[in-house]
């Protein structure tokens, strides 16, 4: 009998709070990410902006690349990262990125969030008239507040197969004209 009352009490504590409703995200809040980081990372690609690209992220960065089973920290990360987007540039190329949004999370302070999505990744090389689409993501970021502006705390992703279309349906997409 003690072992059915346990259970019993122990599926109703499950209940309850497996029913919490979701926690609303303001569009104030939504905003202020969109404007602090998603933008400036875009303005990065597209200019290859090496310093821009490393002032959205915090300098304990961790970024996870699952497709390489590799995990980068702070400054040399960051370094390699703005070297890899010089060298386009120097290369005579031009990056773009876009993003789809899917969820947000959120802690009760408001300092800290965390996003999935999608990314668009596409470039245009030398001969290239238009950008080219040249692949499609699936990432999560943990945001954090410095200073009263987001950053990039966590960063990982890996490659996945989506279509534009799917990319194009979901009810948040940032993208920057013409990339």
């Amino acid at each position: 009998m003690k072992q059915l009352t346990t259970l019993f009490i122990l599926c109703c504590f499950a209940l309850t709070f497996g029913q919490r409703p979701a926690k609303q995200i303001s569009n104030e809040t939504l905003e202020a990410i969109k404007n602090d980081v998603w933008i400036p990372f875009m303005e990065a690609y597209d200019q290859s902006d090496s310093q821009k690209l490393k002032s959205i992220h915090t300098n304990d960065i961790v970024r996870v690349t699952q497709d390489q089973n590799q995990i980068e920290t702070g400054e040399s990360y960051l370094t390699n990262f703005g070297q890899f987007v010089e060298s386009v540039k120097a290369q005579g190329s031009q990056l773009g990125i876009a993003f789809a949004i899917l969820s947000t999370a959120m802690d009760d302070s408001g300092e800290l969030a965390y996003q999935t999505g999608y990314y668009r990744f596409s470039s245009k090389r030398g001969d290239d008239e238009n950008f080219v689409v040249r692949g499609y993501g699936k990432f999560s970021v943990g945001l954090k507040k410095e200073n009263n502006s987001w950053k990039i705390w966590l960063d990982s992703d890996k490659h996945i197969d989506l279509s534009h279309e799917e990319f194009n349906a979901q009810d948040i997409v940032y993208e920057l004209e013409g990339s």
